[in-house]
């Protein structure tokens, strides 16, 4: 009997934790016993020990970065630096070999150094901004690091306390960041023996796979961050097209013109040979479903002409 109410408070509470995860909108990116999700610039550069990813000292480039790209999200992790550990987190990067072409970094650094300043210690964004509230370094503890990015604005919280915040529009060396890109961990470049840094709860809550997000970039001011809230918009293909229709008679010129061009772009990506009839069934029962409820003559007919892309 000890064994049957066992089991059932194993599945209740698997249930509940299944069910959190989903609620927050977090995704876990590392399992804890292999580097599913993740690519090695270089192999050698990080290993799985112990449910845990590490990188010990091995230089330049021995990056790894998620297979998966990302423009607005938020990243959690938790770290343990050695007594110098020299590690950072690279931010929408497109991979590369070397460092600095791999992307914006934020430090994780150890302080050992005493030229360590405040744009270059532990949650400052590497040479582009300084921290404004210095968090604790102690090294051989675990400490939660959370990065936000949204849209221009990008948070740095260490153990819960914001360290750096930084509107990427207003910083000048920042002005040819991407939007978009991978996200990494940098390999230990401590260059002395015995020296690594440790990463753990790795995950990530999607920004661009919320609907209600989305939608929002489409008013933002910036021409590139619009592009990318329509690619957003298109990859959630038939979920959108009842918001889309929707903003297709809004007072926002700029908005509305991105909108129709989404909904092409859904409905052109859905009649491709390549897509799933289920697919397809989807896009054709939202255009159906939004051509009743559309209010605006306007935005009906666009609706219609679109729908007999997929018929055809």
């Amino acid at each position: 009997m000890k064994r049957i109410i066992l089991i059932s408070c194993i599945a209740i509470l698997y249930t509940v934790s299944c069910f959190a995860q989903k609620k927050d909108g977090f995704v876990s990116l590392f399992n804890g016993k292999d580097l599913a999700n993740w690519t090695l610039n270089k192999e050698g550069g990080f290993e799985v020990v112990d449910g845990e990813l590490i990188t010990k000292s091995s230089g330049n480039g021995f990056d790894i970065y998620t297979t998966k790209w990302y423009g607005n999200y938020i990243f959690r992790f938790e770290f343990l630096l050695s007594e110098r550990g020299n590690s950072g987190v690279f931010i929408r990067c497109t991979p590369a070999d070397q460092y600095p072409s791999a992307g914006v970094e934020i430090q994780l650094l150890a302080p050992w150094t005493p030229w360590r300043d405040d744009l270059h210690c532990t949650g400052s964004m590497y040479g582009h901004v300084a921290v404004t509230n210095r968090p604790d370094e102690t090294t051989g503890i675990w400490h939660k690091m959370e990065i936000k990015c949204d849209r221009s604005i990008i948070t740095i919280s260490v153990d819960d306390k914001v360290a750096t915040m930084a509107n990427v529009d207003t910083v000048k060396t920042l002005a040819d960041m991407p939007f978009f890109g991978a996200v990494g961990f940098q390999g230990s470049h401590t260059n002395k023996p015995n020296q690594f840094a440790k990463f753990r709860n790795i995950s990530i809550r999607d920004f661009d796979a919320e609907p209600d997000y989305v939608l929002k970039g489409f008013y933002d001011e910036n021409e590139k961050r619009r592009v990318l809230a329509m690619e957003a918009a298109v990859n959630l293909g038939a979920t959108m097209i009842q918001p889309l229709t929707r903003l297709i008679s809004d007072d926002n010129p700029v908005a509305k013109s991105c909108a129709r061009q989404a909904l092409f772009d859904i409905v052109a990506k859905a009649s491709d040979s390549q897509t799933s009839e289920k697919g397809k069934k989807e896009v054709a029962a939202a255009l159906k479903k939004s051509i009743k409820n559309a209010s605006v003559d306007t935005a009906k007919d666009h609706l219609k002409w679109l729908s007999g892309m997929i018929k055809n």
